[in-house]
């Protein structure tokens, strides 16, 4: 029942939360706005959402994901001769919190792997080229859990489902709610919200053949691709680190943004008093005038 209060160090690359009724910081999150060289701009599992296409599970788009996501999870930490683990600079950084160019590059480093720049734009590219609006998102709700499975991180399903079918079409539920972190009610939880859905545009995009979208009519030409990749992103690198992390990161993620009051849903259905509780919650959008790492 304490406020958190968030702070950005000046490079906008380390967030930290600090709890009032402890000095110490205390690490929830370090690496969303670290910049990431990108070509394009990754509980137990419950029953899959009974609304989602068996046959889209064996959809080769889905398979190149998850082969991707697998090699995040198979590979050391880069470096490992010269840079220490990320569990150790976190643990360091907390020590003595003033140093933090260690740990600013250790995160670069493994934004910047050759294994997640694949990741990033495997997964960007993929839900790029098969675009679903509002709250029919059978692909891109399979995609993300298939790449959640990979990365062993615990979700649910079952979100967002459309209260009024006669405005928007589809029944819903495709949303997801993802945890990394302890999942204690005594600690900070804070939620990391990526939205889903396309826009009903034809694309005309020129020079992306091997992605564009194959889908008449529709488009991810709001940036809401490259917005479940991130956080995707970020959920790997979290993952790594989850035993260093003093409270729970909430996933969320989120349909009908583009005008089917999605989130608003999701609220009503409990995504924020969901215990742990969350206290915070944080949502970016892409903006493709600004260099990558700005924020704005």
């Amino acid at each position: 029942d304490v406020p958190f209060r968030p702070s950005l160090d000046s490079s906008n690359t380390i967030l930290t939360i600090y709890h009032p009724k402890n000095k110490m910081k205390r690490l929830i999150l370090l690496l969303l706005l670290s910049p990431i060289a990108c070509t394009s701009i990754p509980f137990k599992k419950v029953k899959p959402n009974e609304n989602v296409q068996d046959e889209t599970k064996e959809d080769p788009t889905i398979s190149s994901v998850r082969g991707a996501a697998s090699k995040l999870t198979t590979l050391n930490d880069p470096n490992t001769d010269t840079q220490p683990s990320l569990p150790t600079l976190i643990e360091s950084f907390f020590q003595t919190p003033s140093e933090i160019s260690s740990l600013k590059e250790t995160l670069h480093i493994h934004s910047n792997t050759a294994e997640m720049k694949t990741f990033l734009q495997t997964t960007r590219r993929a839900l790029h080229r098969k675009p679903e609006l509002m709250y029919e998102l059978p692909t891109t709700s399979n995609t993300i859990q298939s790449i959640l499975d990979e990365l062993d991180i615990k979700y649910t399903t079952g979100w967002a489902k459309n209260t009024h079918p006669d405005v928007y079409p589809g029944t819903g539920g495709y949303g997801i709610v993802a945890h990394i972190g302890t999942m204690s009610p005594n600690q900070p939880c804070l939620i990391l919200r990526a939205d889903m859905d396309a826009l009903p545009i034809l694309e005309s995009t020129p020079h992306i053949e091997t992605f564009k979208s194959t889908q008449d009519g529709k488009m991810h030409a709001c940036g809401h691709d490259g917005h479940v990749t991130m956080l995707l992103g970020a959920a790997a690198l979290l993952k790594k680190m989850e035993s260093e992390i003093e409270g729970t990161v909430r996933l969320v993620f989120q349909p009908a943004e583009e005008g089917g009051a999605g989130m608003k849903r999701m609220v009503e259905e409990g995504v924020v008093t969901l215990s742990p509780e969350a206290k915070l919650g944080f949502g970016m959008h892409v903006w493709p005038g600004l260099p990558t790492g700005t924020i704005a």
